[in-house]
């Protein structure tokens, strides 16, 4: 698979690329403000969304990770509430009972499959300041210069779809020319980075910002300081 690297938000402008206004599936109650940017097989979709009111739902019929980027995103599922605002981020696992409630101009950003799974997580909290572990650098041959130092930690895991997300930290440095081994969300924490694809279109982004890059995307990554990010990827089904 080619592709391209998708900014799905910048926080300067408050946009993000647009998409196709459409649901994962005939239960998706977030499905009238949903907007697919990208979508794959094996039911892997990013985009954003654009929502507000009140809905409840007592499975949630596919795996989420969001990121809220406007507005206040109010989550009910277990006993436990998760009242989201601009740069929280949650993953709601499939199956979960929720009650939603979110205030006019509320938006988050998306990264979803809906391959079906017996995980039943409930919904997991991305802690932006959980502490981190170290982790494994870009393989040796694909880094120019010093190997960086990365950390992250790892907040949702689903085996079964090849779904992963939390957090990961890394030391300046330049990623060279590849393809993109998974389906990945970036919303960034902290740092700079430009992310250029194999046809020369450079994507710059910083704090507050998102990209979506698919699996098999050629890029090359140039990270300016330290850079920590939240990431969600998908295996999903080779193409």
């Amino acid at each position: 698979m080619t592709g391209k690297t998708i900014l799905l938000f910048e926080a300067k402008s408050g946009s993000g690329s647009e998409g196709q206004r459409r649901t994962l599936g005939p239960d998706d109650i977030f499905g009238a403000g949903r907007d697919i940017v990208w979508r794959a097989s094996g039911g892997v979709s990013a985009g954003s969304v654009h929502w507000n009111g009140r809905a409840s739902i007592a499975s949630f019929p596919h795996t989420e990770s969001l990121v809220v980027v406007a507005g206040r995103l109010v989550l009910h599922s277990g006993g436990s509430t998760f009242d989201l605002t601009s740069g929280d981020s949650v993953v709601i696992g499939c199956g979960e009972g929720i009650t939603a409630e979110a205030e006019k101009g509320t938006r988050w950003i998306f990264c979803a499959t809906t391959a079906a799974t017996l995980s039943t997580q409930g919904v997991v909290a991305i802690d932006r300041q959980v502490a981190l572990a170290p982790s494994p650098p870009p393989p040796a041959q694909f880094v120019e210069g010093d190997t960086p130092q990365c950390s992250h930690f790892r907040a949702f895991t689903d085996e079964a779809v090849g779904f992963r997300a939390g957090v990961w930290a890394t030391t300046p440095h330049v990623r060279l020319s590849r393809p993109h081994p998974v389906h990945e969300l970036m919303y960034i924490l902290e740092g700079q980075a430009d992310v250029t694809d194999g046809d020369g279109t450079k994507t710059s982004v910083e704090a507050g910002d998102a990209i979506f890059v698919g699996r098999g995307t050629v890029n090359r990554l140039s990270i300016h300081g330290n850079l920590k990010k939240i990431f969600a990827i998908v295996e999903g089904l080779q193409t």
